[in-house]
């Protein structure tokens, strides 16, 4: 169920109405909100609902198990054993596919025969998202720094509430686990704030978005050879603004539906096209998921604190684990390796500069700006020429074509180009715009505000294109 669709409006409108009925008996509430979540994840696909109750059952058990073992040896191989247990899930449903394909391709290259059993296998929805969650908080629980859920159904809710559970944001027990600890607010606490988001989510999301799938993006990736060079060259930029456009759309409108509902789910953008380097992008980028990466994978690793060279080493191992995250491909696996190699020379860069008495947290010259920007969004797109094609030849066909500086074929999309400067307005802008959209609601009576939403609606169903791009990270 997408979430810009009529089935998920009267879906979110149901369940709202009958959770503020009954917002004074907390308990009630939470279990109305946990069966319509997995009422969501049931209308998908019953079996993906198992799998979610039995995630969620593991990682609590794990949890326990890890508080009651406080203080004993005990407590370590448990934890081992229940992150073993989540990637076993993940990797089975995400990956045996490519590993037995690999494996087999390998095989023949030896001139060896394997029979492993080809199954017919959809990964479950959001089960990198969940899982990624569930095993934050067993971590946490090992480290002394999670929030406990004061009962299981709190646990259930964290980790299945379905504005988020699908494609995040990720959140930490500390960020969601006391909101359902405490009573209801007596009304929507952010109202304003809520309609702000899920209005210009709809508006990245269901117009721009879709509008580039529709008019370049998804066919010039899946043949390349019918575009010229600068169509290729448009297309490139085109989907790095149409991943941002569709993704932080969605987040948008799943922390705007989450603060109908009272809860602050945490930001997964900070306006990452406005950076200057690919560390900061990084920063700005998912930000759930890079501090995920971070926390649980870089640092663990010893981060920093080993020498450059070992630096660079995790660095290249955290991003690697990025790209496999994102899907079993070579190409996101190729994808998260050159972030990783971006991140390491940029790392490197730093290193040098520190050891010629060069200051690298100060202000730096206009033009060094504008050429860090410039390079950094220029390597987060040509990036993903692996991270979209839908296979290695398609790449290297999508680049040899490009490369080739033809004219020949189809070509350039005023419409495109056009949405993309406005894709980079929006990370350079959106705060104050965003902000103007938040004070003209409060602004206006409360009577007045219902006609609002309504022409708001009207207007983004005349603004946006025949059919419906799907979320991008959905299949993640």
């Amino acid at each position: 169920m997408e979430f810009p669709t009529p089935q998920f409006a009267f879906f979110c409108i149901f369940v709202l109405s009958i959770s503020w009925l009954v917002h004074r008996r907390r308990t009630l509430q939470k279990v109305v909100l946990l069966m319509a979540s997995y009422a969501f994840a049931w209308k998908l696909e019953p079996t993906f609902l198992a799998i979610l109750i039995g995630s969620s059952l593991l990682n609590f058990g794990v949890g326990r198990a890890l508080v009651a073992l406080q203080g004993r040896s005990a407590r370590k191989p448990v934890l081992v054993l229940g992150l073993l247990a989540n990637l076993g899930v993940l990797g089975f449903y995400k990956y045996y596919g490519f590993f037995v394909d690999n494996l087999q391709a390998l095989a023949t290259m030896l001139d060896l025969e394997v029979h492993l059993p080809l199954l017919e296998l959809i990964a479950p929805f959001g089960i990198s998202f969940y899982t990624f969650q569930g095993m934050a908080y067993i971590v946490d629980t090992y480290r002394g720094k999670a929030v406990q859920p004061e009962t299981l159904l709190d646990f259930l809710l964290f980790i299945a509430f379905f504005p988020q559970f699908g494609a995040g944001p990720i959140c930490r027990s500390t960020q969601l686990l006391p909101q359902l600890h405490s009573p209801s607010p007596p009304g929507v606490p952010l109202l304003s704030e809520a309609m702000a988001l899920i209005t210009t989510g709809l508006f990245k999301k269901m117009v721009l978005g879709t509008y580039l799938a529709s008019h370049l993006t998804t066919d010039a990736f899946l043949a390349p050879g019918n575009y010229s060079s600068l169509g290729l060259v448009l297309a490139v930029y085109a989907y790095t603004a149409q991943v941002y456009l569709d993704f932080s759309g969605y987040t948008d409108i799943a922390r705007g539906v989450g603060l109908l509902f009272g809860f602050d789910l945490p930001e997964n953008f900070n306006y990452p096209y406005a950076a200057k380097n690919i560390g900061d992008f990084w920063r700005r980028w998912h930000i759930t998921f890079s501090t995920w990466l971070r926390e649980y994978i870089y640092f663990p690793l010893g981060g920093s604190r080993h020498g450059p060279w070992r630096t660079y080493l995790h660095l290249m191992i955290t991003f690697t684990a990025c790209g496999v995250w994102h899907g079993a491909t070579w190409g996101y696996i190729i994808w998260g390796a050159i972030h990783g190699v971006g991140l390491s020379v940029y790392k490197a860069s730093l290193d040098i500069r520190r050891a010629w008495g060069i200051d690298t947290r100060g202000p730096n010259p206009w033009y060094w700006d504008v050429a860090g920007w410039f390079a950094t969004i220029s390597f987060c797109a040509f990036a993903r020429i692996f991270f979209k094609a839908p296979d290695l030849d398609t790449a290297w066909t999508f680049f040899g074509t490009m490369l080739e500086f033809s004219v020949i074929g189809e070509g350039f999309d005023v419409g495109v180009a056009l949405i993309f400067f406005l894709t980079l307005f929006m990370n350079f802008f959106g705060r104050p715009c965003f902000d103007l959209l938040i004070r003209m609601h409060e602004a206006m009576p409360r009577a007045v505000r219902p006609f609002a939403w309504a022409t708001a609606m009207l207007a983004l169903m005349t603004l946006k294109p025949q059919g419906m791009a799907a979320t991008i990270y959905f299949q993640f």
